[in-house]
């Protein structure tokens, strides 16, 4: 049994040594190795790191250990994309047809650069190939072959109607400040980001480099640590295959509150919010984010995960501040984190108490499932000493259904799905489990409910489509 660490953080305590206990308490928790900064009023109040970047040698995380950032490179992408719209080579009403002819008469062909931008395109995710992971994550493909993996695509809605959030759009951007800049990704980003802000510790990652400092990527889970499995960068272009440090990201914050790559009119329109649910600018979150039960203020952020990783990078534009961290052992509780923090900096009162998904890891190691389900009823209602988070008690689920371990998967899914019936990941993770179990008509059941809870889950409809064949 892990005990409560911490119940409530002195208010004689300074906020750099606040924000410091927050990380600590989080990582003797196993839910956070890696590094962590955060900036009050354009200058860093706290910078730290925690756990290895490497186990197998025991080499500690730094300040300046580089990470894999994975979506959080959608911002930088964005940005870039928006800076070859500033010097005139691309305009927001382009369409994707214009700069790459394969596109021509394909279901994407008329999607302009705005869509992209904002997710409202309607190009579907990764998420639509029951086999994506792993039998095309893991191969390399050059640009014109990994576009012929989506291009054939149907859209989900009528382009500019909805929002859906697709990491193929993504892609399609950075295919397309290739060809109008006539330079690689990698080089343009060098050249018109990292180079002028003396981001020096930021590049675009493939496997056969050596990058000194970058951390190696985790999974923590079921109470150990394991390597994370393969993913060939190839296909992440545009979408996730950024390395940075914190330090790089903070003078990223500032060159876009001083507008030292976008014009302000750029910039307000990056951080225009979009269309509900998600309020999307131009590869941002826009939103009011809440941080305590009855606080809130306006923040752009953008969260991030690829094998063994989890970032998380929040702007308070209104007082330029911002967070960030950059983690090396996968899940953790990103928004539980980022919320702690910003109560921090606005002097709301900080009670950490023990996570509840944690706990029950140790449970089924010694136990079973069953056994871990009866505890979380006991323990739910002991609202002092622990807190439930939904995302972690759903890749609980994901984990062992990740190992294989079937009918655990399922008592935990079942339960989350009780527990939690509002949550479309929630159905959808039950609907796999059911499925991978040969229990057709549940999981069609809860197919069915995804689409109800979130009518645009490509996932739960493409295989809703394939059980009712």
């Amino acid at each position: 049994m892990v005990f409560l660490l911490l119940t409530e953080l002195l208010p004689a305590q300074s906020k750099k040594d606040q924000l410091r206990q927050v990380m600590k308490t989080y990582h003797q928790f196993n839910m956070f190795d890696g590094a962590v900064l955060v900036a009050e009023k354009g200058s860093v109040i706290y910078k730290d790191a925690f756990g290895p970047a490497n186990r197998e040698w025991n080499i500690p995380n730094t300040t300046d250990t580089k990470f894999m950032i994975g979506s959080i490179s959608k911002p930088l992408t964005a940005t870039l994309m928006l800076i070859q719209v500033q010097k005139g080579l691309v305009r927001l009403d382009n369409t994707v047809d214009d700069f790459l002819p394969g596109f021509k008469n394909k279901p994407a062909g008329k999607v302009t650069i705005r869509q992209l931008l904002s997710h409202t395109s309607g190009m579907p995710n990764y998420d639509i190939m029951s086999d994506f992971f792993p039998r095309i994550s893991r191969q390399n493909f050059s640009r014109e072959d990994y576009i012929k993996v989506y291009r054939d695509s149907a859209l989900a809605f009528e382009p500019g109607t909805r929002y859906m959030y697709s990491s193929w759009g993504y892609f399609t951007l950075g295919y397309i400040i290739e060809k109008v800049t006539g330079k690689s990704y990698e080089q343009a980003m060098k050249e018109d980001i990292f180079d002028k802000l003396q981001m020096n510790n930021s590049g675009s990652y493939a496997h056969t480099r050596i990058i000194p400092k970058r951390a190696n990527g985790y999974d923590y889970g079921l109470g150990d640590f394991t390597s994370a499995d393969f993913r060939d960068q190839s296909n992440t272009m545009g979408t996730g295959d950024i390395y940075t440090t914190v330090e790089d990201i903070f003078k990223f914050h500032i060159a876009l509150s001083n507008h030292t790559l976008l014009s302000k009119a750029l910039t307000d329109e990056m951080f225009t919010p979009g269309m509900q649910p998600a309020r999307y600018g131009f590869g941002w979150f826009n939103q009011e984010f809440r941080y305590t039960t009855t606080d809130s203020v306006k923040v752009n952020y953008h969260l991030g995960s690829t094998d063994g990783f989890i970032a998380f990078f929040l702007r308070i534009p209104e007082t330029n501040s911002m967070a960030v961290i950059l983690c090396n052992s996968a899940p953790t509780d990103f928004f539980g984190i980022i919320k702690n923090l910003l109560r921090v900096l606005y002097k709301k009162p900080v009670v950490l108490k023990a996570p509840v998904h944690k706990l029950l890891e140790n449970y089924i190691v010694k136990y079973n499932a069953a056994r871990a389900v009866e505890e979380y009823q006991k323990m739910k209602k002991d609202t002092a000493r622990y807190y439930i988070d939904w995302l972690q008690m759903y890749y609980l689920g994901e984990k062992l259904f990740g190992l294989k371990r079937l009918e655990d998967a399922k008592i935990i899914a079942e339960n989350n799905a009780k527990e939690f019936p509002e949550r479309d990941y929630v159905a959808l993770s039950l609907a796999n489990i059911y499925a991978a179990l040969h229990r057709r008509e549940d999981a069609i059941l809860y197919y069915k409910k995804t689409l109800a809870l979130n009518p645009v889950s490509e996932e739960a409809r493409n295989r809703l489509k394939e059980l009712e064949k």
